[in-house]
Formats: C-alpha cells, structure tokens, sequence
C-alpha cells in the first residue's frame, strides 16, 4: 500500500495532522499501537489558546497571536522556542477555524477559564471542558475520512532514499513522507532520571504510552534534540495521581498551605512551577484551601468535577471543622487564613510576592490535598517552524516531520517554561503548519 504520508502516534498532533493532510487531498497512515489505551489527550483537560480566534472575537474579546507570545515570552524568559512559537501562535486561529468550519468540530470559546500567566482570556475546548471528550471526537472524525487509513499494530519503519517502508503487522506500507507524533518520555523513568533529575521518582500522571520510542527513531536518524529539561509539572494533583483540582483556583483567590498549616510559595506561579514547590513539602502535599463562591465558578472545569466525584474536596462550615478534618493546627490556619484576608484587601504585601488575591475567602470552606507531579515532557526533536526534524547542523532531515510529545515543545528549562496550554498549542499550530508543508 503506497501513502503520501505515514503518522506515527494518534494523539492530538497525530490526529490534527491527518484531518489537515487529508482536507489537502494526501493519504494518510495513521499508525498507533496504543489506540486502546489512554494517550496524553485524553487525560489532558482538552484547552487550548487560539488567540485571535472568530470564537474568541464572536464572544467580544479582543486579543491576537502578538499579545499571546508577548505573554509566553514573559512567562518564559530565555526559554522560548523561537524556532516555532511566532509559526504557532498565528496559526493556532487557522486551526482552530479549520476544525470548526471544515471539520464541524464542537468547540467553544470558554469565557471563565482563567490561567496564569495568560493576560487574556483565549482558551478553547468542548463544553463542559474535557480532553476525554475531545480526544473522542478527534478519534471519531478521523474514522470518517476514506483518506485515512487507521492502524493499530506495531510499526517497524525502514528509511528509504527517497521514503519509508512500513511493516505494520502483515501490511507492507510505503510512504514519501513520515511524521513522527508520538508522546514524550515522561513514562520513561530511565530518560527523566537522565535529562530531567529534579524530578526522577515523582508522581507520573501522564500516560504510560509516553516511553520515548517515537523520539528515538528520530534521534537514529541524526535530530538534535532541544529543550529536554523542561516538562508541564502538575502542582494541583490529588494523591494517586487519578484526579486533579485544575488550575483556576488560585487566580480566584485559594491559597495552599503544608502539614503545619503555613504557606511556602505564591500560588499563582503556575501548575507546571508549582509541582516542584509541593514535592518540596513534608509529606510531598500541600492543602489547597478555598471556599465555596470559588467552588461555584468552577461549573464547567471537567477536572475539578471530576475530583469532587472522586471524593477528593472537603468541605467545612468553618476553619475549626476543616483544622480537625485535616489534622493541621487550627491557631496556624486562623492565622495564615488572616493574612491571606489582608493580602486580598491591600492591607499588606505577600512576602512570597504574590501579585493578586481575587478575594476574601468565607465559609463554608473547600479544601483538597494536592501533591507535585509530571504530567508531560517538553524537550524533544528540534523542528523549523513547518515542522520538519533538523539535524546536528541545523538542516532538515529530507521527508522527517515531528510534531507533539516527541518534538521539541514551545519552551522549556524545567517546569517554570510551561505556560498552561503549551502542550496542545504546539499540536495544534505546529500541526497546521506540518499539514500544509506536506506534498
């Protein structure tokens, strides 16, 4: 079977590329061994920033690619990708407009998803936000196309001159061009021990498909890799790793606190730099303390409702209840809940120099314990801004595309390069721009 293009993995990238590649005309292989499995798409809360987008203009909020890389290159000094952020951050409109008008995706415009370090509110996503339920749709549309062929059996990949040849299963498939879309290496507890030790033996609440093997077939071929200390951490992950509170509680005015009841970070540095902090404590938990206005706001964050089902937020009538619930010494939390109070009323300053307190918090109190973990890898095969793998000198690899996991992400150096929604940012809007480069 001969194909224009082979895509190796069915995550976001993976997929987007394929419904973009196909919208041209190319056929497409569509290769997944994991497809019965949870990928990173689909344990991800789905959003993703399309600034400049007619959703986001049609809602009355005037924003554009510009002031969306202003905001990643002041979140992330020195450590934007400057290989692809400016390709991605235009093309994620035309993205996001191609899957809506071409490809009738569901997606909204989500006007109460606030994140740190966004001045503007531009995420995107289904409603009520899930990566579950956008991953589902991705699965079903690409099921739809005649132009793309779905394979779920191993690939063993032979590069040819020109092109590549394909055992998947008992199909023999060549291909002019091949894009290499599987996840990172966050489930490779070797390689995370190795490029990103501050975090070896921590919670992995990514997918256990993120073992690095797309990676390395593009690091056989001669890639330079780029950016392969920095990872999303997760700093607002319950316990076990099976649910998490999301990341709008503290721009709405939570706080967390330790086992003795006393803050140690300012809460608003972001989800990815936050892990870190809590690992940190005794015990690896922090307490996210906030109350129920907050908790009112947080209707359609699919992550924070699905911790609440799990069981994982408390509740109390008042601070002396949530002391007893969860053991921390009452007079500490009396006097840590005052100062927050003083904080949000411009009383005082934070001494761990947090900017903004949304609010004065009240009872009934809300509480959940929350601990540091790495959801995903950043650092990956160094692409230009059409996607296309480079090698030690910097020139491209002939017929290599990367895009996803195993690319290069958006920023990197640790957790503090992570700008909530980097991750779908660079599979969307690098994909996009793979799409059209392919012939």
């Amino acid at each position: 079977m001969k194909f224009d293009v082979a895509i190796l993995g069915a995550g976001a990238a993976g997929m987007f590329v394929a419904l973009a590649a196909q919208a041209r005309g190319l056929q497409v292989a569509l290769i997944d061994p994991h497809a019965h499995r949870l990928n990173n798409f689909a344990i991800s809360g789905g959003l993703f920033p399309a600034a400049g987008s007619s959703l986001q203009r049609a809602a009355g909020n005037a924003d554009s690619p510009q002031a969306w890389l202003d905001d990643l290159r002041q979140f992330a000094p020195g450590m934007v990708n400057e290989n692809i952020a400016s390709a991605v951050a235009h093309a994620l409109p035309l993205a996001t407009d191609f899957l809506l008008q071409q490809c009738a995706a569901p997606l909204h415009f989500l006007p109460d998803m606030v994140a740190p370090g966004h001045s503007q509110l531009r995420f995107h996503c289904v409603v009520p936000a899930s990566g579950a339920a956008l991953h589902g749709w991705f699965r079903e549309a690409c099921a739809q196309y005649p132009r793309i062929r779905c394979l779920t059996e191993p690939a063993q990949v032979q590069r040819l001159d020109p092109g590549f040849e394909l055992r998947v299963g008992s199909d023999r498939i060549q291909a002019r061009q091949i894009v290499l879309a599987g996840g990172g290496f966050g489930a490779n507890a070797e390689m995370v021990a190795r490029f990103i030790p501050g975090m070896a033996g921590a919670l992995h609440n990514g997918s256990p498909t993120q073992d690095g093997s797309t990676m390395a077939l593009g690091i056989a071929w001669g890639a330079q890799l780029w950016g392969m200390d920095g990872y999303q951490g997760q700093g607002h992950t319950n316990p076990g790793g099976a649910t998490r509170l999301g990341m709008s509680i503290p721009t709405l005015g939570g706080f967390l606190a330790n086992r003795q009841g006393v803050r140690f970070v300012a809460e608003d540095i972001g989800p990815s730099a936050l892990a870190p902090a809590v690992l940190a404590q005794a015990g690896g938990v922090a307490l996210e303390v906030f109350d129920a206005a907050i908790e009112a706001q947080l209707g359609n964050h699919g992550a924070y409702q699905q911790a609440v089902k799990a069981g994982q937020v408390i509740t109390a009538p008042d601070l002396a209840s949530l002391a007893a619930q969860t053991q921390i010494d009452l007079p500490t939390l009396e006097r840590t809940l005052e100062a927050v109070g003083t904080f949000a009323t411009g009383q005082a300053h934070d001494p761990l120099r947090r900017q903004v307190f949304a609010r004065v918090l009240a009872p009934p109190f809300k509480a959940s314990w929350v601990t540091g973990a790495l959801s995903h890898t950043q650092g990956g095969l160094l692409t230009c801004a059409d996607g296309k793998v480079l090698d030690q000198q910097g020139q491209a690899i002939p017929n290599v595309f990367a895009v996803g996991g195993c690319a290069a992400g958006l920023s990197g150096r640790g957790a503090d390069g992570y700008l909530p929604g980097n991750g779908l940012a660079q599979a969307f809007g690098l994909g996009w721009r793979l799409a059209q480069a392919l012939t």
